[in-house]
């Protein structure tokens, strides 16, 4: 019953998203070539309470969450389920090479996911990184971009955090194509998406710190998400390790972000607007 509920309400985002999406040459060439020099962000008040909801969320609920689980969970298991984790998203990742024509990409993720789901321990361990098969980061918006689909009105949405019109269909895409989905045992489902929660919260805390800490924070995440869209249409070669694996890699701070300067009195560790790779 639960999941015929998630389905309506996905298929009804799905149907309002494809709805937006057409809009002139002129506009479309505009988002490709210069994606960062004009933001379409029509519901900004919207947006803005939303962003401010998402804070809150973090602040009070997962950035705790966060603190607590690296206090009693060791580095190496926080490390073997982060991989778990990247692991299930890789086909859907793998899907979306395919469907942009990025084959070789594509075979590096499926390779990616074979190797780690039987060498791995159904991808605890990161074996295919001993074999130069990174993980790479894509998604459904990505893919209607690289079709030609403009980005349409930024979105801010409640858990979920920065997405655009064009990026809307893949939050029920990730949902369906995620192997956890298809997981009929009740208390498997919440224990998985409990576990999923507070490693997402754990994993996204370089990300978080760096938006509170700007001047302007809802201006920065905005910018910056744009920004990184455009660069995952270009076809940039992205690895996600560095997002994805806090105690391996430092995040890398954005380039040239309008409207946002960093702090240079970071506060503690926070995050949960997961910059989409829906």
């Amino acid at each position: 019953m639960a999941r015929r509920g998630i389905r309506a309400v996905a298929l009804a985002v799905l149907a309002v998203a494809l709805q937006g999406c057409a809009t002139t040459p002129a506009a479309r060439t505009a988002d490709a070539q210069s994606p960062g020099a004009s933001i379409s962000d029509p519901w900004e008040p919207m947006n803005r309470k939303m962003f401010d909801l998402n804070m809150g969320l973090y602040n009070h609920v997962f950035e705790p969450l966060a603190r607590g689980y690296e206090r009693v969970t060791p580095q190496p298991v926080r490390t073997g389920i982060a991989h778990f984790f990247a692991n299930a998203e890789m086909p859907y990742v793998a899907l979306n090479d395919f469907l942009q024509w990025r084959v070789h990409q594509g075979l590096s993720d499926v390779g990616r996911f074979v190797c780690n789901t039987i060498f791995g321990v159904v991808g605890l361990f990161d074996v295919a990184g001993r074999f130069d098969l990174p993980p790479h980061e894509n998604g459904l918006g990505v893919t209607l971009g690289v079709w030609g689909l403009p980005q349409g009105p930024y979105l801010v949405l409640p858990f979920f955090g920065p997405s655009s019109l064009r990026s809307l269909p893949g939050v029920p895409a990730e949902i369906f194509l995620s192997p956890f989905y298809y997981v009929q045992s009740v208390p498997a489902q919440w224990s998985i998406a409990t576990v999923g929660t507070i490693n997402e919260g754990y994993t996204s805390r370089g990300a978080v710190q760096m938006v509170q800490d700007a001047l302007s924070p809802y201006d920065f995440a905005r910018s910056a998400w744009l920004q990184h869209q455009a660069y995952l249409v270009r076809g940039s070669d992205l690895s996600a390790t560095a997002a994805e694996f806090p105690d391996e890699s430092p995040p890398v701070p954005q380039k040239d972000l309008p409207a946002a300067t960093i702090g240079t009195d970071p506060k503690p560790g926070s995050p949960t607007t997961r910059t989409e790779k829906r």
